[in-house]
């Protein structure tokens, strides 16, 4: 929790970004997420391969590769492959995901950057690989996660939506701006969606702006004041009021024909990994990409990343 008048960091280091890949289509999405992130902030890709038994160089390897070094070259980025060999053959989750977390340690990365998707139920329950990886890093992590197969992210995305659930913090704001930055989106829109769920009897129209609720929406909105005058974008403030986060925040992003979602969650461990239930709800439900950003967390004596702002904390000045 921020305390009055504290600071907010609201750009991105030129350190290296991490982009772990097993040269499968669906992480082409967290590929463009990277290296739109590493233009944005003048840094290098790592592009890290865990070697996990027999490697065959197969064609959508080498097709993904080409792909690589053209959004690379189009962007002017940076970037080299690192070939991770694990001690066991074929490794363990938990191994493959030390060693993408040990990469990103020893190069002080400032970010992994990792696709997500919808496993089996086995997987779901005992975590894949980027659950362990947000459990492990001491660095901030940018989940793509992909609800449904075949999703795809626009190369230009023109509506972007920032759902704020109880903490505010700058990285979901940071993702949004280095999104937007290319000139050919210049009419792309950011909603920043403060979401507030309304008792069963109450209409989702009337909303009793009581004194918690009014104090709530003038932290969120001197927040996003601060995003704008940092970032250089219009970030359209909104009060989303809902009955049943996934549900009613699902239908409003399909409603405004949202591209892709940037959300922050804090690593809070329970049945649904990392996230809440509430933040699993959005992600599960979502009819297009969500990015899931971790802040990072404090590991032998190592500061974590931008602190996030609680709702509870007065931020007026």
């Amino acid at each position: 929790m921020a305390e009055r008048g504290e600071s907010v960091e609201w750009s991105w280091s030129d350190a290296p970004i991490v982009l772990p890949v097993a040269f499968q289509s669906r992480e082409w999405n967290a590929i463009y997420i990277a290296f739109y992130l590493a233009e944005y902030s003048g840094s290098k890709v790592i592009v890290t391969h865990v070697l996990e038994g027999e490697e065959e160089e197969h064609a959508f390897a080498e097709q993904l590769r080409r792909e690589i070094e053209a959004l690379a070259k189009e962007l002017s980025v940076r970037y080299e492959y690192s070939n991770v060999e694990p001690q066991s053959k074929p490794p363990s989750v938990e191994e493959i995901a030390r060693a993408i977390v040990n990469t990103a340690d020893s190069n002080n990365a400032q970010a992994i950057v990792m696709s997500a998707h919808r496993e089996g139920l086995f997987r779901e329950l005992f975590g894949r690989v980027s659950d362990h990886v947000a459990r492990l890093s001491a660095t901030r992590v940018v989940l793509v996660e992909t609800p449904q197969s075949g999703m795809k992210i626009p190369r230009n995305p023109k509506r972007i939506f920032i759902p704020v659930l109880k903490e505010q913090h700058p990285d979901p704001f940071v993702i949004a701006a280095a999104l937007t930055s290319s000139a050919a989106v210049p009419d792309a829109e950011i909603i920043v969606g403060k979401i507030i769920e309304l008792p069963p009897t109450l209409p989702l129209d009337a909303i009793d702006l009581s004194q918690p609720l009014k104090r709530e929406e003038r932290e969120f909105s001197y927040f996003t004041s601060l995003a704008i005058k940092a970032l250089g974008r219009f970030f359209n403030p909104k009060i989303v009021s809902v009955r049943d986060v996934g549900d009613d925040v699902g239908r409003y992003i399909r409603e405004q024909a949202i591209d892709v979602t940037v959300m922050f969650s804090k690593r809070e461990t329970g049945f649904h990994g990392f996230l809440t239930k509430d933040e699993y709800e959005i992600v599960s439900k979502s009819p297009c990409i969500v990015l899931v950003t971790l802040s990072g967390i404090e590991v032998a004596g190592r500061p974590p990343s931008a602190s996030p702002i609680s709702s509870s904390s007065p931020q007026t000045p």
